[in-house]
């Protein structure tokens, strides 16, 4: 995570800082750097903090830690690069975000709170099924 003066800085694309706020941190294992990497974001997600995310278009700071990232792209068989951005379109859409907008975390946590679930987590999410954003709802 990147630092600016006392204030923490994420670049998250959108379905990471929107769904690893629901899916289970046990399934999202891919090696030692990748979860200690999601464990921060989970613990600075939940914290109510003045950190500061930017709405990242296209791999972030979770990706570089994964293994399924290469060559600057996703290549994880559920969901390549393309799918993803796509997911990342539609997350985008249904939080009323844009790319490149910053904004707190207290302020991403209110609107997820809003938000969720989001229509693209009913109709296309291919991990609803474990996503704990539908015991909520």
């Amino acid at each position: 995570m990147e630092s600016a003066g006392a204030v923490e800085t994420m670049r998250l694309r959108p379905h990471h800082l929107f769904c690893s706020r629901f899916l289970p941190l046990e399934l999202l294992m891919r090696g030692e750097g990748f979860a200690r990497v999601v464990e921060e974001l989970k613990l600075l997600t939940e914290a109510e903090s003045e950190a500061v995310v930017l709405v990242n278009e296209g791999p972030d700071q979770v990706c570089e830690y994964c293994p399924d990232y290469a060559d600057g792209r996703c290549r994880n068989p559920v969901g390549d690069e393309e799918k993803v951005r796509k997911w990342d379109q539609r997350v985008l859409d249904g939080l009323g975000l844009s790319y490149g907008q910053k904004l707190t975390v207290r302020d991403l946590q209110a609107l997820v709170e809003e938000k969720a679930p989001l229509d693209f987590c009913r109709d296309r999410c291919p991990w609803k099924s474990v996503c704990s954003v539908f015991a909520r709802s």
